[in-house]
């Protein structure tokens, strides 16, 4: 892994596990039960058995457009209510203020989740001022999340970052996805035992199993 981290200037980082358990206070299957049962007509059942509400925003955006925004907002509110009692990732932090503060590094974070909840995640822990950008939803346009590289190309381009350097931390198949189709060098975080094998059928350029290895990784 020293070889992506050494000499590159920018640090982009998935937001919900690299970062923080959005849902750890609020789990999101309860999230996604409030967002169902926020569509007027009532959902179909399948619907209303969904554990992830970006399902149901993604099924609201398609077969209910007219009810997308404000199920995106509702959503914002959800994610903006679940970062107050998010749980931190341990050594997270730190290397948000690692990267801020080395010698031309500039670190942003690339999220589906809203602007607005990561935002009020950051201040609330102290490292907003180290972030350069947020480069999250800002709307209910699915086509724009990951596995789409929208959203890391746009962190690219207002950066003026070329992605031969930056690094992307994520922890789905969707983040190495997303990297690899932006041409961003992807460091999978396995936060779970269950999660390595899975995230090394996606091929990203390294797998760790803690964010404390990429802090010490760019510490050399």
């Amino acid at each position: 892994m020293t070889s992506l981290l050494t000499g590159r200037r920018c640090l982009l980082l998935d937001f919900d596990g690299p970062v923080c358990s959005v849902f750890a206070g609020l789990p999101d299957h309860v999230a996604a039960a409030e967002l169902a049962a926020a569509l007027d007509p009532p959902a179909p059942a399948t619907v209303r058995d969904y554990t992830d509400p970006f399902d149901v925003l993604r099924y609201a955006a398609e077969h209910r457009p007219d009810e997308a925004a404000a199920i995106e907002t509702r959503l914002t509110d959800i994610e903006r209510r679940a970062v107050a009692c998010a749980r931190p990732t341990p050594d997270a932090a730190e290397l948000i203020y690692d990267a801020a503060n080395r010698p031309a590094t500039v670190v942003a974070i690339v999220s589906n989740n809203s602007v607005a909840a990561i935002d009020a995640y950051l201040t609330a822990h102290g490292v907003r001022t180290q972030v350069s950008g947020i480069f999250a939803r800002t709307c209910a346009d699915v086509s724009r999340l990951k596995p789409a590289p929208t959203l890391l190309l746009d962190a690219l381009d207002t950066l003026d970052i070329p992605a031969s350097n930056a690094v992307f931390v994520g922890d789905s198949i969707t983040d190495v996805q997303a990297g690899q189709a932006a041409g961003v060098p992807v460091i999978a975080f396995a936060n779970r035992p269950d999660k390595v094998h899975r995230l090394t059928s996606a091929r990203p350029a390294e797998i760790v199993t803690s964010m404390a290895q990429v802090r010490a990784q760019l510490a050399q």
